[in-house]
């Protein structure tokens, strides 16, 4: 018989013995004994952990209980009549308990643990591995066809952005709204990019009059410029479909049509200029202004 097998194996119950399951972690022994009234209760236990802040030690309940009853029927009574009834802020589960695990099994335990921990592990680096290999053998940034985008301006119909290639911007799609020119800062920091821009959405009027200090999140697109065409091509080779705040990120040769003027955007690798795109007043479409004003 297998570690894990072993482990599995159905313990015999305790009739006269019940376990109590989703304690209240505030509620005390006496509390819940007096919760039973009415049955012959002997014995409540509710296991806590021990843990020390400097001299002072503390007690936290680990959110299950024992009750130990005279009889079997006693405990069969109370798992009819209290199994899913409210106990203080929860609803208590109950059924009847086992004799607690041997120093053998608890070993088996933490042996098994371990093992499926390592196993996990294993397959996390795998797959970070294939993912890699994936990354490298992609089309480069030029052979790959032009993104079609949706504009406005054509009704929503899908047009394909004219200009040619640039030679020192990127332009990053696929990221997480919350993503801003500092992390993106960090992220190129050892390219050491001339200037990064992440366009903001716009916060709507009523949010704002609200006098809420919330920040306008990204649109999911960010451009990134460098020194020279070499280190725009190490940008997309290095850096295409890496992971940010959960998201894989699309990295790509930036068109020339497309990318904002030098004044339009934050300075990177500058410290409190990296920091300022965070502290920029929220953006407001043209007809909330006149709203506000009249």
């Amino acid at each position: 018989m297998s570690t894990e097998e072993s482990i599995k194996v159905v313990k015999p119950i305790i009739e006269d013995r019940i376990y109590v399951s989703n304690v209240d972690f505030k509620a005390t022994e006496d509390e819940l004994k007096e919760l039973f009234e009415g049955l012959k209760v002997t014995e409540v236990q509710i296991p806590f952990k021990e843990t020390k802040r400097g001299e002072r030690t503390f007690k936290r309940h680990l959110g299950f209980a024992f009750v130990q009853f005279e009889s079997k029927d006693e405990a069969d009574k109370a798992i009819e009549e209290y199994n899913g009834k409210k106990f203080q802020r929860r609803n208590i589960f109950i059924k009847k308990a086992v004799p607690p695990p041997t120093e053998e099994e608890k070993k088996e335990r933490i042996e098994i643990y371990k093992a499926k921990k390592e196993e996990k592990k294993k397959a996390d680096k795998e797959k970070a591995e294939a993912a890699a290999a994936t990354a490298k053998t992609a089309t480069p940034a030029k052979e790959r066809p032009v993104k079609k985008v949706k504009d406005s301006t054509t009704n929503g119909e899908e047009k394909v952005p004219e200009g040619k290639a640039s030679t020192d911007t990127i332009f990053i799609t696929n990221l997480d709204y919350k993503v801003n020119v500092k992390t993106l800062n960090n992220l190129f920091k050892d390219l050491k990019p001339k200037w990064i821009h992440v366009p903001t959405r716009k916060i709507p009027l009523h949010i704002l009059k609200k006098g809420t200090n919330q920040r306008p999140f990204n649109k999911g697109i960010a451009f990134v410029k460098f020194s020279s065409e070499e280190v725009q091509k190490k940008a997309v080779e290095e850096f295409n479909g890496q992971e940010i705040n959960g998201r894989e990120i699309i990295v790509d040769i930036a068109i020339d049509a497309r990318i904002p003027k030098d004044d339009e955007v934050v300075a990177a690798n500058g410290g409190d200029a990296a920091d300022a795109e965070e502290e920029e007043a929220p953006v407001v479409e043209e007809e909330e202004k006149k709203e506000e004003s009249t």
